[in-house]
């Protein structure tokens, strides 16, 4: 059996400069996948936002027939009004822990793609601060916008006939 012989250094530089693109071309498609995501997440989460709106309208009007009750009410329709009111309240709580974890996976997203870039700067050693300073402030918007929309409220519009109520 013959030995097998280890390449020369020349051979494996060359191997190592012909995979140099691909690895550039893999990093610039991870970043465009990743960008992608956080429009398909920004759909969801208006998805969400309106499904929190009308649970919030469905929990006002069951509210309204429970106030409806009155002393010659049955307990049959005391029953159905808070059986109205639970759905409404459960509905509205599925609603609001889907919105939580899409701004979750949004920021994560978001907070991912900043540490790749941060890697990707960092391994220039050529570069001056300044100047790595400079590119990662531009990329850390999208964090920290992310950031933002984790922590803020939702904003229903009330609807026409509930705003003109005394």
């Amino acid at each position: 059996m013959a030995k097998r012989r280890w390449l020369p250094k020349v051979h494996c530089e060359q191997n190592f400069a012909m995979r140099r693109p691909l690895l550039a071309l893999t990093a610039l498609l991870t970043l465009a996948v990743a960008g992608c995501q956080p429009k398909d997440l920004a759909k969801k989460e208006q998805k969400t936002e309106a499904k929190i709106c009308a649970q919030l309208a469905a929990v006002g009007q069951a509210l309204e027939q429970v106030a409806a009750l009155k002393p010659t009410s049955t307990v049959g329709e005391a029953t159905a009004a808070d059986r109205a009111l639970a759905s409404a309240l459960t509905g509205l709580e599925q609603a609001e822990q889907t919105l939580e974890t899409l701004r979750l996976q949004n920021f994560q997203a978001q907070l991912k793609t900043f540490k790749a870039e941060v890697n990707r700067v960092a391994s220039n050693k050529n570069q001056t601060l300044q100047a790595a300073a400079l590119q990662l402030k531009a990329k850390s918007e999208p964090v920290i916008s992310a950031r933002r929309q984790l922590s803020a409220a939702v904003k229903c519009e009330e609807p026409a006939a509930a705003a003109a109520k005394p």
